[in-house]
């Protein structure tokens, strides 16, 4: 009580407990500069052969970059890893 009046922050044991958990959780692998290009231009509707050509490589290699930002952002389809891209941050509109 008295570290509340304080303004400290003050958890339950619980809270504190799962708050703990998360911070002992692995950070995601963060993504590549590459797949960062590859996901910008996903979110700005390309195509996976719009998206070679711009960047100079195969659509293979998109495919590949896709496959590994599904993979970082857990996420199944090129529409969640937008929606994913946003919610991190890693998009801006």
């Amino acid at each position: 009580m008295r570290a509340a009046y304080r303004g400290e922050a003050v958890l339950s044991p619980s809270v504190a407990g799962r708050l703990m958990g998360r911070v002992r959780e692995p950070a995601p692998d963060a993504l590549s500069a590459r797949e960062l290009e590859v996901l910008r231009l996903v979110a700005a509707g390309s195509t996976n052969r719009e998206t070679a050509k711009q960047l100079f490589i195969s659509e293979a290699t998109v495919k590949t970059h896709l496959l590994h930002i599904y993979a970082k952002l857990e996420v199944r389809d090129r529409a969640s890893a937008v929606a994913a891209g946003y919610q991190r941050g890693l998009l801006t509109p």
